[in-house]
């Protein structure tokens, strides 16, 4: 992997030096997984695991079976990934592919960065850079703020800064918010902004709970929930990245009614 070759340690320059690359699309049809130490900015030795996929074409250009099964292999290696980070060519821009792979990541709940390679031979950066985010801010609308980045396979320059941001989000991926911060962020949420009351009948939403992490999933109990509407649900989930300094990862947020005692069903 190209990239890897401005990690100043014996062991990133042998890794480099396994990968095969060009100015040709598709060289790589295999996943290639590669270990390594990172030495963060503050001196920690962190454990990186990168898996190299192969890239992704449009269905309908893709009529060769190894490139299918390549394809597959890397649709595998996402779904079973931490981080993804999405590699766009500064020559070609954002393309429809791109915002279709950004999305299948989102739903796969992987935290998710754009990459701009090539960024010493973009012409007109500012523009680019500016149009892409435009982009995924439109194409993007469930997840909002994701990590654009420019960087160069060719002098390395910006991968540093790519790996801290994904370390910060992996952090932010995996955390567990304890329950009196979430409820009290959960009361003050909904005073700031009560829910509606369709047809005159108030929904009430009464706690909240993390059910799980990566990505953290939540659930929150009341009554009514069900006609709850999309826009609600949506500020909730707005906030929660805001004021629990969640960031940019994908987020869980169902709704459930308290099962009624009296209930005998």
């Amino acid at each position: 992997m190209p990239y890897l070759q401005p990690l100043q340690s014996s062991a990133a320059r042998t890794f480099a030096n396994r990968m095969i690359t060009g100015p040709e699309a598709g060289i790589t049809r295999d996943s290639i997984t590669l270990d390594w130490q990172w030495p963060s900015p503050s001196g920690e030795l962190r454990s990186v695991r990168l898996v190299d996929t192969a890239g992704l074409r449009k269905r309908a250009k893709v009529d060769d079976k190894l490139e299918r099964l390549s394809a597959m292999d890397a649709r595998r290696s996402m779904e079973h990934a931490e981080v993804v980070v999405l590699l766009l060519d500064a020559t070609r821009g954002l393309e429809a592919q791109d915002l279709r792979i950004a999305d299948q990541v989102v739903e796969e709940g992987r935290a998710l960065i754009i990459a701009i390679n090539k960024w010493d031979v973009a012409e007109n950066a500012s523009s680019l850079f500016n149009g892409v985010k435009a982009a995924l801010d439109e194409g993007l609308a469930q997840l909002r703020g994701v990590p654009v980045l420019t960087v160069s396979a060719k002098t390395g320059k910006g991968v540093d800064t790519l790996l801290e941001v994904a370390f910060d989000l992996r952090d932010s991926w995996s955390r567990r918010v304890s329950t009196g911060e979430l409820n009290r962020w959960f009361e003050a949420a909904v005073e700031a902004n009560p829910p509606p009351a369709p047809s005159g009948k108030r929904i009430k939403l009464r706690y909240i709970t993390q059910v799980k992490t990566r990505p953290p999933s939540f659930v929150v109990f009341g009554t009514r929930v069900d006609q709850l509407p999309e826009s609600y649900r949506r500020y909730l989930l707005n906030a929660m990245r805001r004021d629990l300094k969640l960031g940019p990862v994908p987020l869980r947020l169902s709704l459930r009614s308290p099962r009624n005692p009296f209930d005998a069903g």
